[in-house]
């Protein structure tokens, strides 16, 4: 039963990939960690696995590193594919992923944040987790 949720999870952030916010464009040269939205609502008491993506909008030339930071304690992550190399990219695809095991949480919002770091700069944007009484965003 775990798998059928971690799939069915899996697949609804695939499917619900929100498009790029207005206003993450960048100037020439540079780049944003651009905020897409994300949020996953899962059920209060239960532990859950799952992953934010990270999408960057505009071009770089050192190595990005990605992290998150104020996790609900007892949060476990790994990031499968890190630094992001120099490229470039237009905000719309996923260059990494944050795969995180969350512990059994009581109700409440949880609001942590998604770090993205040149060595230059460091550019966070928050990600949603909602617990509740069952798994699912209405």
């Amino acid at each position: 039963m775990a798998l059928g949720l971690v799939t069915a999870l899996t697949l609804a952030l695939i499917a619900g990939q929100p498009a790029a916010a207005a206003g993450t464009s960048t100037s020439e040269g540079g780049w944003q960690l651009t905020n897409i939205g994300q949020r996953i609502c899962i059920p209060a008491g239960e532990s859950w696995w799952t992953y934010f993506w990270i999408t960057i909008d505009g071009e770089w030339s050192t190595p990005i590193e990605v992290g998150a930071r104020n996790l609900p304690a007892g949060t476990t992550t790994s990031l499968p594919h890190a630094p992001i190399p120099p490229g470039s990219s237009d905000g719309h695809t996923a260059l990494n992923l944050i795969a995180m095991t969350l512990p059994p949480l009581p109700f409440g919002v949880y609001q942590p944040v998604l770090t993205a770091s040149d060595g230059l700069q460091t550019q966070r944007v928050p990600v949603t987790i909602q617990v509740q009484e069952r798994w699912g965003c209405a």
